[in-house]
């Protein structure tokens, strides 16, 4: 885990609620992006990074936190960098995208492992958000999920939301957004990615 430069709170918030206005607004079944251009989802991206740029910090903590209030306490009590983490050091949320427990036990490059063969047999363990995010962000967006501030993964020192990984093996960091993202990434062949990097004040 390489820590490269100190960002600021509001910017990872930011990236969070445009992470969620993209994959929902104007979108019918809020669980997933349909098939989008690479034209169609830059649109979205732009729509977004318009919409949280008028929010400030408060009004960002009150979106995230009506989600789920423990990820608005868990960002307001950490210091935030952008940086770089290896695959094999991370691991994602319990489940992540409906995935069987099992493969999200160990790290992120554990279960890119798991997702990648599941996908060559097109397995049935792999629910439709799995088999549908995956590709499109391959597909639409796979560059610019490394090269847009707004679209970079975020992850917290392990452990920090304990519902996150409840029960699984503990690692130096948990992705708490972009869980799909980080495993398209980890599909791809990527041993290390850029990402928002929270660490213990």
């Amino acid at each position: 885990m390489k820590l490269v430069s100190l960002t600021r709170g509001i910017e990872v918030k930011r990236a969070f609620v445009a992470s969620q206005y993209i994959r929902r607004h104007g979108n019918k079944n809020k669980r997933y992006l349909p098939l989008l251009s690479k034209e169609e989802f830059a649109r979205k991206l732009r729509n977004a990074k318009a919409y949280v740029k008028k929010l400030n910090e408060a009004q960002l903590d009150r979106i995230i936190a009506k989600e789920y209030p423990p990820r608005r306490d868990a960002y307001n009590n950490v210091q935030w960098h952008i940086g770089v983490v290896a695959t094999n050091e991370v691991a994602v949320w319990k489940g992540a995208g409906g995935l069987p427990i099992a493969w999200t036990n160990d790290s992120l490059s554990k279960t890119a492992e798991k997702v990648s063969l599941a996908m060559q047999k097109n397995s049935r363990l792999l629910k439709s958000r799995v088999k549908r995010s995956i590709p499109r962000i391959l597909q639409t967006s796979s560059d610019a999920v490394q090269k847009d501030k707004y679209l970079l993964p975020i992850i917290l020192p392990g452990g920090t939301i304990p519902q996150c990984r409840k029960g699984l093996k503990k690692l130096k960091g948990d992705v708490d957004d972009g869980c799909m993202r980080s495993i398209a990434l980890a599909v791809s062949g990527k041993k290390k990615i850029k990402a928002y990097i929270g660490t213990r004040l």
